[in-house]
């Protein structure tokens, strides 16, 4: 039997708790929950378990609750953790709350706790997400950490130049090796040095979620491929839930935005641009650049008086395949990037790609890296088209 019940436990916290803010709330303990027989035990883990979650939105780094010999993985799940309980839709920065579902003893110093994040709507429970987090106990309090290395404990290991690849038996190390070829096309085009990678090779994204500690999350219903990433201290950490799938090898494009956002956020950069780039250095939908650039010519042919500007800001579509969408707008930015990197460096292709991100936070900046402006553009794209045919 418990020999403290939850609802002293729940006092406890409040008390300890009264200085926080409204959202961010201590974490409720489920009525069938199961607590250490030590009070004093069961007050250090609620309490510390309970800092980790306020600070959950800090750099893992900032982070005094997780356990420094696992940051790197911690802190993918840590991402996977900010901002879990606020609501667009139900527009609540407050709408899921944290609720302690199952704590498990592993030995005397370490356990397993299970959380999940639900709201309500009227009667009806919405779940956002369900977690798995290891804590040890140290000097009386509890750290926190990722369970990706017991999770990958019997996988095998093999060290690829700068990157530790993880990977479970008879894996097509073939995929891996030309994932990394790209991963290094890419990061020298961007100017990012080589850093040690730490690389799990997934069966699908599913593993991939549950190997750092996710059970599910609502963000991701649907999502079979996909992968999880971050760095700490020039230390990288991928969880790839493609290389080791049946699925397809993995997108060039798709590869392009991630290593792209490791120098630059979203809130930065400016789609088309990123999109030409992506299009350029690895295709779109299956499709290789030569491929684009063909069908394009076509779409040339198709509208000899093109109003370039008026397509542009259009966001005109010319792909002659269902769901495969070909912009204008992406594949003159690819056009504008190859010409920009072979004559002055990628450093100012950079520029058009941090301008912003809505079409008059470019223009501007596109006329100072290539003297285009809006009442050249149709001059200068057509004669920059002209070039390719």
């Amino acid at each position: 039997m418990k020999n403290i019940s939850a609802k002293v436990i729940m006092v406890f916290m409040i008390i300890s708790f009264c200085n926080l803010q409204a959202q961010d709330k201590p974490a409720l303990l489920s009525e069938n929950l199961w607590l250490p027989k030590d009070s004093i035990t069961t007050q250090a883990l609620i309490k510390s378990f309970n800092e980790f979650i306020y600070s959950k939105n800090n750099p893992a780094t900032q982070n005094e609750y997780v356990l420094p010999k696992y940051i790197l993985e911690t802190s993918v799940l840590l991402d996977e953790l900010k901002d879990i309980e606020k609501s667009t839709k139900y527009k609540s920065d407050t709408f899921y709350t944290c609720y302690i579902h199952n704590i498990l003893k592993l030995t005397s110093t370490e356990y397993l706790i299970q959380f999940y994040y639900m709201g309500q709507d009227q009667n009806t429970p919405i779940l956002r997400a369900n977690y798995n987090i290891l804590a040890q106990k140290k000097q009386g309090r509890f750290y926190f950490y990722s369970p990706l290395k017991q999770n990958t404990v019997s996988w095998q290991t093999k060290t690829i130049d700068h990157t530790i690849v993880f990977y479970k038996k008879d894996f097509e190390f073939s995929k891996v090796e030309a994932y990394l070829t790209k991963v290094n096309e890419y990061d020298k085009i961007l100017g990012v040095p080589k850093q040690p990678t730490q690389l799990y090779c997934a069966e699908n994204f599913n593993e991939a979620l549950k190997l750092i500690g996710i059970d599910y999350k609502s963000d991701y219903n649907g999502y079979s491929y996909n992968t999880l990433a971050t760095d700490i201290d020039n230390t990288s950490i991928i969880i790839d839930g493609v290389l080791a799938s049946d699925h397809q090898n993995f997108d060039p494009h798709d590869l392009w935005h991630s290593r792209l956002r490791n120098i630059l956020s979203s809130e930065k950069t400016y789609k088309p641009v990123d999109e030409g780039c992506a299009f350029l250095f690895g295709g779109s939908w299956g499709y290789s650049w030569n491929d684009i650039l063909y069908k394009f010519k076509r779409f040339i042919t198709a509208n000899p008086n093109a109003d370039w500007l008026s397509l542009y800001n259009a966001g005109k579509n010319y792909g002659d395949e269902a769901g495969k969408v070909l912009r204008v707008d992406y594949t003159i930015n690819a056009l504008l990037v190859k010409k920009i990197k072979k004559e002055q460096g990628f450093s100012e292709v950079f520029k058009l790609l941090s301008c912003g991100k809505k079409n008059k936070d470019y223009f501007p900046v596109l006329e100072e890296v290539t003297g285009i402006t809006k009442d050249s553009f149709n001059h200068d794209i057509s004669k920059l088209i002209k070039e390719i045919n």
